[in-house]
């Protein structure tokens, strides 16, 4: 609605001079009014030369070139715009970037030669990014769904999450959820996990949907011994989220949410292993009494742009995660790598179990029949695995299937598990056996595999093997 309004308000401002020389030259003058048509139009190209005869036709022999010059420099303008699109969609890596805001820039910026600025208009790209209100990104999805549907297209959506797209090229994401996916990739707990035996604290003041984004993501990719316990303490707001995600309470890693102020609980603020501050309504003043109250070195602050306009960015003893601009970086947001490492996953599960060929074209075939929840839940093996190679270098153990020792290989496919149990238990699955004799019932969210690694089959423990080497050989 708005782009017509917008292209309205143009015809009316290029109209203009015609609607005011009619005025002045049929109805005040009384000249016929085809001619009166012939002149003011002419005036648009500076063709009129008579001294005019009222006030009327005085403003419409000056306003008629300066809309023409207006009119010149739009189309100028999109020509140049479409013709560099053109030229950027020869690239086989084009994105187009649509939407309004900071982040329209940011990405343009970071995607350099390959970025293509959408406009109003769709442009030819290879994937699509549409960033801003969800309301506009849905409106122009939709009108533009036939030309979009064999393109990749990313949709920021803050009420929708991926497994709201059943069309495996559409993909919703909020920001929140690739700030706090980037950040447990940079932060990388494995070292600190090692040097305290894998018993870990880790405070959150704040909560929220980057809270839960990271709570939620943090569960699935933390995992580094069978016998861990990573304590996650939330303080603020998190009932909501606690009641729906009944699941969080089978898995082994505690998830405490304190109904009492972080201010009461010092002791633990003081002595958590990891302390993060998301973003929150007057987060420099809790910063400074955070660091009044404690003597603790190191702070991780999800900074916005609040706090870049205070002396505290510049405070050592805050490490500054400014995840508003991170979460737009086309690397995590795209990640081309990621989801080729899901797509080998679903291929070879198809191969070994369907007889499927492994071909490039099979890939994307069997890609496209997974439902939304099965290939979340392949993104989400893809997705820890880095933390899998982060863990093997650390050891010195080689990043090859064919070299990898079988005792490190049985380590990795236990704590596969662990993590494939905690995806399904975030959802909200228990364990159960299916009437049929099957081994899950997506209905009622019942599966038998819902067990510890160690009350597996040996087949069902191979498939957990198969993964690792999966993704081992994916470069």
């Amino acid at each position: 609605m708005e782009k017509y309004i917008t292209r309205g308000r143009k015809i009316l401002l290029f109209c203009f001079p015609l609607a005011c020389g009619l005025i002045g030259l049929a109805v005040v003058a009384g000249e016929p009014l085809l001619d009166s048509l012939y002149r003011c139009i002419g005036m648009y190209l500076l063709d009129y030369g008579d001294t005019p005869p009222n006030l009327w036709v005085e403003v419409a022999r000056w306003t008629a070139p300066l809309a023409t010059a207006s009119w010149v420099v739009l189309a100028f303008g999109a020509l140049r715009r479409v013709l560099c699109g053109w030229l950027r969609y020869l690239r086989a890596d084009s994105v187009a970037v649509y939407g309004q805001g900071p982040a329209v820039a940011l990405l343009l910026d970071q995607l350099g030669n390959r970025g293509v600025a959408g406009g109003q208009s769709l442009l030819p790209a290879h994937r699509y990014i549409l960033v801003g209100p969800e309301e506009k990104n849905l409106s122009f999805y939709r009108e533009h769904q036939r030309e979009l549907a064999d393109k990749p297209v990313y949709l920021q959506s803050h009420s929708l999450s991926p497994l709201a797209s059943n069309h495996p090229l559409l993909k919703f994401f909020c920001p929140e959820a690739n700030a706090a996916r980037l950040f447990w990739q940079k932060r990388g707990l494995y070292q600190i996990s090692c040097r305290k035996k894998h018993q870990l604290q880790i405070v959150l003041l704040g909560f929220g949907r980057l809270g839960e984004e990271l709570l939620l993501r943090g569960l699935q990719v933390n995992i580094f011994a069978p016998d861990q316990c990573i304590q996650y303490h939330i303080f603020g707001g998190g009932e909501r989220f606690e009641a729906i995600h009944t699941g969080i309470a089978r898995i082994e890693d505690p998830v405490v949410f304190h109904r009492e102020p972080w201010y009461t609980r010092l002791d633990l603020v003081e002595q958590a292993d990891l302390l993060l501050v998301l973003e929150q309504e007057d987060q420099p003043h809790l910063l400074e009494d955070l660091l009044l109250a404690t003597t603790r070195q190191t702070v991780d602050v999800f900074a916005g742009d609040a706090l870049a306009a205070t002396p505290l960015e510049q405070n050592p003893r805050l490490h500054i995660f400014p995840w508003e601009q991170r979460a737009y970086t086309p690397e995590i947001l795209l990640d081309d790598l990621l989801l080729a490492r899901a797509k080998a996953i679903n291929l070879r599960y198809s191969h070994l179990y369907g007889k499927v060929a492994e071909t490039a074209e099979n890939r994307e075939t069997e890609w496209a029949r997974l439902d939304p929840f099965t290939r979340e839940s392949n993104i989400s093996a893809a997705d820890y695995h880095q933390v899998r190679l982060e863990m093997l270098a650390a050891l010195g153990l080689p990043a090859s299937a064919q070299a990898l020792p079988e005792q490190a290989l049985e380590l990795l496919a236990e704590l596969e598990h662990i993590r494939w149990c905690r995806y399904h238990y975030l959802h909200n699955w228990v364990w159960g056996q299916p009437e049929d004799g099957k081994r899950k019932d997506p209905v009622r969210r019942i599966h038998a595999d819902l067990v510890p690694y160690g009350q597996l089959t040996e087949a069902e423990k191979e498939k957990d093997r198969e993964n690792i080497r999966i993704l081992l050989s994916v470069e």
